[in-house]
């Protein structure tokens, strides 16, 4: 393979890795306890869902948007972009 692929290879896979962790972080962190169901979408955003006339608290809205925010990000992120950690966990994987 060549080192052109590779860079690609390793850089989706750097951003799966940063995916999976944002969601853990916000289903396992962020939302514990709410009264609300939150799902990923396809695009691995979040959207709240509730019941007519039932508000979401501002807690539930900053998370969202933050994490929503932080997906956003992803797409542009280059190796250099990515934490030590994140690094440590491909290696580990490759």
């Amino acid at each position: 393979m060549t080192p052109v692929k590779k860079s690609i290879a390793k850089l989706r896979k750097l951003k799966e890795i940063r995916r999976k962790n944002l969601e853990k972080n916000f289903i396992d962190i962020q939302m514990k306890g709410m009264d609300h169901y939150v799902f990923i979408k396809e695009n691995g955003k979040a959207q709240v869902v509730y019941k007519d006339g039932q508000w979401v608290a501002e807690h539930i809205r900053t998370a969202i948007l933050k994490f929503n925010y932080e997906i956003d990000k992803i797409d542009k992120l280059l190796i250099k972009d990515f934490t030590d950690e994140e690094i440590r966990e491909y290696e580990k994987t490759s």
